[in-house]
């Protein structure tokens, strides 16, 4: 794939994903819920301010170099304060539980990373397959997030996919 066809077709992921993130946190009743998808609404607009830029660079100079890009992964002990908020019963109304809306983040994220995967592997250009790469380690880490969230809610024992209890002592 060629970098400017890479990069305009990230952004509208970017975007889509954002945009939902946004809409899940005015839905969400509890503070912490919306505290959660605020955080990641910030983190994918962070990425689309880094996407325009990198295609600004492209159109300007028919380069791009993947400069560091920042990630607004929280704090162990934020996530856990998250956890517990969203362990309680769903609002009233059609708002969808909590699961419902991690498990909608967690679908978005999965998508966005597999894009990023491919995308890594098909574009034309070495230092964009790099800062692509990039954007394939961020996604992941918000996939471990958002499973991190799903795993306390369900009271799975598991926490960042790790076991931290089972029920047979």
């Amino acid at each position: 794939m060629v970098i400017e066809e890479a990069l305009v077709t990230a952004l509208q992921h970017e975007r889509r994903v954002r945009d939902r993130f946004t809409e899940l946190a005015n839905r969400a009743a509890a503070p912490d819920a919306r505290a959660f998808f605020d955080l990641m609404a910030r983190e994918e607009q962070g990425h689309v301010d880094y996407l325009e830029a990198k295609l600004r660079e492209w159109r300007t100079t028919g380069d791009v170099v993947g400069d560091e890009l920042a990630t607004a992964v929280p704090r162990g002990d934020w996530l856990q304060k998250g956890a517990k908020a969203l362990a309680g019963a769903p609002p009233p109304g059609d708002h969808g539980s909590p699961l419902d809306h991690l498990t909608e983040a967690l679908r978005l994220e999965e998508e966005v990373s597999a894009f990023y995967r491919e995308l890594a592997g098909t574009v034309d250009q070495p230092r964009a397959a790099a800062l692509f790469r990039r954007f394939l380690e961020i996604e992941d880490g918000h996939t471990a997030l958002v499973r991190a969230q799903i795993d306390h809610e369900t009271r799975t024992g598991n926490f960042f996919d790790v076991r931290e209890f089972t029920l047979d002592g």
